[in-house]
């Protein structure tokens, strides 16, 4: 992410991901652009990282390009230079998302640790409506965030339809929620996901489920493959 992005994830998880402890900035390493010119705020997808070379007291320097999504829902590249802990190398993954700033002539920014958390959700919901118009609509991704509740439940089945979109596979998810006093619930959707994120759900092992308790009930499957944000 945030993704990698489709129908799963919440973009939630990376604003509090960036904003604690996964990246931080050492204030001696100077990356380009000023930060005076970062003046445009929105969300970044991690699509590379590279380390430049340098180090500052045993931490490296990395160069890593984001998609930054535009008012449109165009991207555009843009590269963020940080100093980034040894132990949190690993959570540096493709797809993931994270809010940002940036000069958009120089295409240099860096994290927003600052972002307004609502306003950089709403334009990854709209975002990801626009993107995948058969997956969940804008309204439909508010639901999940603001009425959504979340339950474990063990993933029974999982299967390919055969639909292919814009780099997302359609996938018929089963799960069964095990209720207190013996009794379970079985719930059933259709959702679009990129290949990594079905290969990192397992038939058989328990999943977290973002779920609207309309009539019938609908939901998400939320999905730590840590794009910060990301979401369904």
């Amino acid at each position: 992410m945030w993704e990698k992005i489709s129908d799963i994830l919440p973009f939630a998880i990376a604003l509090a991901v960036a904003g604690g402890v996964v990246i931080y900035v050492a204030r001696k390493a100077k990356g380009p652009g000023k930060r005076k010119n970062f003046t445009e705020h929105t969300v970044g997808i991690l699509r590379s990282v590279q380390r430049t070379g340098l180090y500052i007291n045993e931490q490296p320097q990395l160069s890593v390009t984001f998609d930054a999504v535009l008012q449109d829902g165009a991207t555009t590249p843009v590269v963020v230079t940080e100093i980034v802990s040894l132990t949190d190398l690993h959570k540096l993954r493709e797809g993931a998302v994270y809010p940002i700033c940036y000069d958009p002539q120089s295409g240099h920014g860096r994290l927003d640790r600052g972002a307004d958390e609502e306003a950089m959700q709403d334009l990854f919901d709209r975002y990801l409506a626009r993107r995948n118009p058969r997956g969940f609509t804008y309204e439909q991704r508010v639901a999940l965030r603001t009425r959504g509740v979340r339950r474990r439940a063990l993933l029974t089945d999982l299967k390919l339809t055969g639909e292919e979109e814009d780099g997302c596979r359609e996938v018929k998810i089963t799960a069964r929620i095990d209720e207190k006093g013996g009794g379970e619930r079985i719930l059933e959707r259709t959702s679009w996901m990129t290949d990594a994120e079905i290969e990192a759900l397992t038939v058989g092992k328990l999943v977290t489920l973002q779920i609207v308790e309309d009539d019938p009930p609908w939901f998400s499957v939320l999905q730590l493959t840590d794009r910060a944000f990301s979401g369904e």
